[in-house]
């Protein structure tokens, strides 16, 4: 990761107490700069309060012009249909791809067989299967079939396939927010701000209320990415001309998994398990979680002996099988999946999500890939428009053409700290950011939530 350029750190101290724009200094600043012997600073009672930092440690960011971003998902290389009806040998499926000469694998609750479609009429959404087997078909149940298809089988001297597949693609898009902030302060109240001296001797001045400002500013933007939301047509804000964005959450609802409440036992990570293995069955996940979430991990591993050969792993991070299970573990292996659990703060704040019941939806962790997703560029309809790329799953896009980066914009404006920009006395620091966030290969991740 990079540190970003914007907004730059001060580096020119002045050698007197002289507030000039040149020498005002937030702590971020400050301790990326200098060590200081002596320093004094507001007790924090509630610790270090930002939530932010996901989306910089998981996610990539780069930059684009328009008021909309695209990109193309591609579909599944198989089909399966779970709704089939049978009468006879005539299956029926509206629109569905099946062609003559191919295959199938049919099963419902009891029963398997396996046959060749024999004959197929696209208009009724029906096709005729053949049985290989001698007692037929009879004993598959008449409605809501499995049906898939595995193969083909031809006679000798006859023609090829007829008819031929096109990969269903999905095209996604998400638009971005524009954001901000501000902060004032007269005149006559920046005559209290807080000086420290850097190991050459040099005067850098600050004002602990912007600080604090631009911390909850750059907290809201992520969490902005995170609980964005679409307005929906016709709803208030859509009339009012706000669309809103999709975040994080909300993109995994709609285009991914989630799980009820607190996954605290094997059988409830087998059965994530057998979801991701029908997905992209990526190896490796990060899970952010709340308190209860983490410590229900905690509490399932803690009840396993170092002996216990269930297919529980603890090979991560320097632990291995065959020492005890530490309750403050980092991550664990089932299956062929790793998981790498960390806390989210962002869950635990009681002025935050932390704040919301468990009645109300609230938020348990997020299983997050580790990894990047392959996906085309813009709007692919499968007959080469588009270009593939390679893009991480989160990936958080800000506005800019040419010289205006819209990723983080900072100004100042009045009369105070050297700053002659108008007649007003005070001082006006002003934050705008317009940015979204791309969730790719959602059906790769995991949502916990609720009771």
């Amino acid at each position: 990761m990079a540190l970003n350029a914007q907004p730059s750190p001060s580096v020119t101290p002045s050698s007197v107490e002289v507030q000039l724009p040149t020498n005002y200094i937030s702590i971020f600043d400050y301790s990326s700069q200098y060590l200081p012997d002596v320093h004094d600073e507001l007790a924090q009672i509630y610790g270090n309060q930002s939530v932010s930092g996901l989306l910089y440690m998981l996610g990539a960011e780069s930059s684009f012009a328009s008021d909309k971003s695209i990109w193309t998902e591609e579909g599944r290389l198989h089909t399966v249909y779970n709704d089939v009806s049978r009468s006879g040998k005539v299956f029926t499926k509206v629109g569905n791809v099946f062609r003559k000469n191919e295959t199938v694998h049919i099963s419902d609750g009891s029963n398997k067989r396996r046959g060749i479609i024999t004959d197929v009429n696209k208009a009724n959404g029906e096709f005729t299967v053949s049985c290989y087997d001698a007692a037929g078909l009879d004993a598959l149940a008449t409605s809501n079939l499995t049906v898939f298809v595995y193969g083909s089988e031809f006679r000798k001297g006859t023609g090829g396939m007829a008819g031929s597949l096109e990969t269903d693609f999905t095209i996604l898009d998400n638009k971005p927010i524009i954001l901000k902030d501000f902060y004032e302060v007269s005149g006559s109240d920046a005559t209290q701000i807080g000086w420290v001296t850097t190991q050459n001797g040099g005067k850098l001045w600050y004002l602990q209320s912007e600080m604090d400002t631009r911390r909850r500013w750059e907290d809201r933007m992520e969490l902005a990415m995170i609980l964005g939301q679409k307005a929906d047509t016709g709803s208030d804000a859509e009339v009012a001309g706000y669309g809103g964005t999709e975040g994080l959450f909300d993109a995994v609802r709609d285009r991914g998994n989630t799980f009820q409440g607190i996954a605290d036992d094997l059988s409830d990570w087998d059965t994530i398990l057998k979801r991701f293995d029908q997905q992209g069955k990526i190896q490796d996940y990060m899970f952010y979680c709340d308190r209860d979430q983490s410590l229900a991990i905690d509490d399932m591993l803690g009840q396993l002996n170092a002996g216990y050969d269930g297919g529980v792993s603890f090979g991560i991070f320097d632990n291995n099988k065959d020492m005890a299970v530490n309750l403050g573990f980092k991550g664990f292996t089932r299956g062929t999946y790793n998981f790498f659990k960390t806390d989210w703060k962002m869950l635990n704040d009681p002025t935050l999500l932390g704040a919301v019941a468990a009645g109300a939806g609230k938020i348990r962790g997020l299983l997050i890939p580790v990894g990047t997703k392959e996906v085309y560029d813009g709007a692919y309809n499968g007959q080469g428009d588009g270009s593939k790329i390679t893009v991480p799953f989160l990936q958080c896009k800000y506005r800019q053409a040419g010289a205006e980066n819209r990723k983080y914009k900072t100004w100042v404006l009045g009369t105070v700290g050297g700053v002659h920009t108008n007649d007003n006395d005070k001082m006006e620091v002003h934050h705008l950011s317009e940015r979204m966030l791309n969730v790719v290969g959602a059906n790769n991740f995991m949502l916990f939530e609720g009771e």
